[in-house]
């Protein structure tokens, strides 16, 4: 059995092996095992079968609404039909987008259609038999239509007056239509404070999100993020789990390395097993920290710790295995959920009145609730790269901690302290300015303030 890609990440032709002799002909139509061996998993509940009179009548564009979305392996086993596929899944980069395949009985090509894509087919011979496999049972308060000349879609179907249904005449434009499909995602370390606002972010956003942790699926291990992750069949994969305990992973490299590393490859290869999209979410910790300019995504990578060198690893790793990913490094991230240095700076207040805090490290804070509206646009592009996220402006630790104060109404004063005379296990980049010129080279614009980001952060947890 031959798999065939299509432009469209999912949609595939099938291609089935015939043996033959002076009698005729044998075939599989379908193998689990080969479906297996391809990453292909689905199962297969019903068998239909339609037949068509005439030459011109056209089928479609059919679907059924979650949860009661099918997958369909659609075969012509008498005479011959243009079979199409279109994307109708909402944050697709392939959203409206169709494939047409001229399946027949001589050709003996299928079509396997997944979840999240209207059908329809348009005969092209008089006499026609179309037999098609579907992994969830026919629901009729779920099923669904759209008018097959859709202007937004622009299937040519190459007819000029097909035969209809009346529920095919009747159908609405997919504007009109309530078809529910988005794309899926899978979100690692959604207990961390970026994957917890990635998740909550995609969910009110419609999307079809499932947010995992170590206890639902441990990275380091090759085979279970393998099995997750195919079984799961998500289009994008966000990454935001790792071992960011900075002076700690100094002292437990091994350990570190196993996440940042190899966990990060396991997804990049399970990825790639499914043609998904992957975001790497990476640190400004790569850097050196030279000098005051801000780092462009192209400068010298040199890290100081162990904590940023795996990272870069871990970049390194994804890009080994995949072409659709994106690498986004962020810094000094606050967030609701989960502890930060906003969170340490207030419960100090509430225990002394002065402090010392370093002010020769710059950078900028970063919310996570604006990290993940990126997050959000970006998945939904095909401008795979590296990326510098994080809020505009930058301030020093010192300044950050004032400017948290002051905003709290805490009256604490905080000393300055350089960073030589501050006691740490893992070396700290003096500059951590990341350029963002790139977002705005690709379209995406500027990121709000770290001052506004804190003002509203604050308020979010009632400070």
């Amino acid at each position: 059995m031959n798999f065939i890609d299509t432009k469209l990440r999912g949609v595939k032709i099938v291609e089935p092996v015939a043996y033959g002799d002076n009698r005729g002909w044998f075939m599989e139509t379908y193998n689990e095992g080969e479906f297996h061996k391809n990453n292909l998993y689905y199962n297969f509940v019903q068998d239909n079968q339609s037949f068509s009179a005439q030459k011109g009548v056209l089928r479609g564009l059919h679907f059924q609404n979650n949860p009661f979305a099918q997958a369909k392996l659609v075969r012509c086993t008498q005479g011959a039909i243009l079979d199409v596929a279109v994307d109708i899944r909402k944050g697709s980069d392939t959203y409206l987008q169709y494939v047409s395949v001229e399946l027949s009985a001589e050709n003996k090509r299928q079509l396997l259609i997944p979840r999240g894509f209207a059908h329809g087919f348009v005969t092209l011979t008089d006499n026609v038999m179309v037999q098609y496999k579907v992994d969830n049972l026919y629901s009729k308060p779920h099923d669904r239509g759209i008018q097959y000349c859709d202007p937004s879609i622009g299937v040519k179907w190459d007819i000029t007056n097909p035969i209809l249904s009346v529920k095919d005449t009747t159908s609405p434009m997919l504007k009109d239509s309530d078809a529910n499909f988005t794309i899926k995602v899978l979100v690692t370390g959604v207990k961390g404070q970026l994957g917890y606002d990635v998740v909550k972010k995609l969910t009110q956003e419609g999307f079809e999100c499932r947010g995992i942790d170590i206890d639902d699926c441990d990275i380091t291990d090759e085979n279970a993020v393998k099995e997750y992750i195919v079984k799961y069949n998500p289009d994008v994969v966000v990454h935001c789990a790792a071992y960011t305990a900075v002076d700690r992973a100094e002292e437990n490299e091994a350990a570190c390395r196993k996440v940042n590393v190899e966990g990060s490859e396991n997804i990049a290869k399970a990825c790639r097993l499914i043609d998904a999209k992957m975001v790497y979410v990476s640190t400004d910790y790569v850097y050196g920290g030279a000098g005051e300019k801000p780092f462009e995504v192209t400068d010298k990578i040199a890290p100081l710790n162990v904590y940023g060198k795996t990272k870069f690893e871990g970049e390194q790793a994804c890009r080994r295995h995949l072409e659709k990913l994106f690498v986004v490094r962020t810094s000094w991230v606050f967030g609701k959920n989960g502890g930060n240095f906003v969170k340490t700076m207030l419960k100090l207040a509430g225990e002394k009145k002065e402090l010392s805090v370093v002010s020769d490290q710059i950078g900028s804070p970063t919310y996570t609730v604006d990290l993940a509206d990126f997050l959000f646009y970006i998945i939904q592009t095909d401008k795979y790269g590296t990326y510098h996220c994080s809020n505009e402006g930058y301030c020093s630790w010192n300044e950050f901690a004032k400017e948290i104060f002051r905003l709290a109404g805490k009256d604490v004063r905080v000393n300055e302290i350089l960073t030589k005379d501050y006691k740490s296990v893992a070396a700290r980049p003096l500059n951590s300015r990341l350029s963002k010129k790139c977002l705005e080279e690709c379209g995406f614009g500027k990121m709000p303030t770290w001052q506004d980001a804190l003002d509203r952060y604050l308020k979010e947890i009632g400070k």
